[in-house]
């Protein structure tokens, strides 16, 4: 294969040949290597470390849209939201994995609670699993 210097100053092969040859060797070369399947890939994980990274997730949102359902009524953000078990272990797992202050705690009637944002979500046993309750204050 010619370098760059001998192709461009005529070094091995005069003129027209060396061209020709070189662009011979270059289109070989291009054949040879497949990186389509590779590109796929890296494209694949870029874009799973991207989705794994947002903020909102599909709890987060329902969230977000009980505070706000609360908000428009009431001028301010409820002080507690119920939520079921399975919701409860996402929201751990959400504070876990974006490095929040996971603030955990029992309240005065013996139900777990954990901060979240403007509000606090109450662990409610009797709730269906990925039950998310309606903002109330205390």
């Amino acid at each position: 294969m010619l370098s760059r210097r001998e192709l461009i100053s005529g070094g091995a092969l005069s003129g027209g040949a060396a061209l020709h040859m070189a662009a011979g060797n270059a289109g070989a070369a291009q054949r040879e290597v497949d990186n389509g399947p590779e590109l796929v890939a890296i494209r694949d994980a870029l874009t799973a470390l991207s989705q794994e990274q947002r903020v909102s997730t599909g709890d987060v949102a329902a969230l977000r849209t009980r505070q706000r359902n609360f908000f428009r009524l009431n001028q301010r953000f409820p002080q507690l939201i119920d939520v079921g078990i399975q919701v409860w272990e996402r929201m751990q797992d959400w504070h876990i994995r974006h490095m929040r202050p996971l603030t955990i705690q029992r309240n005065s009637e013996g139900y777990w609670q954990m901060d979240f944002i403007m509000s606090v979500i109450v662990l409610k046993p009797e709730l269906p699993d990925n039950e998310i309750g309606v903002g109330y204050d205390r």
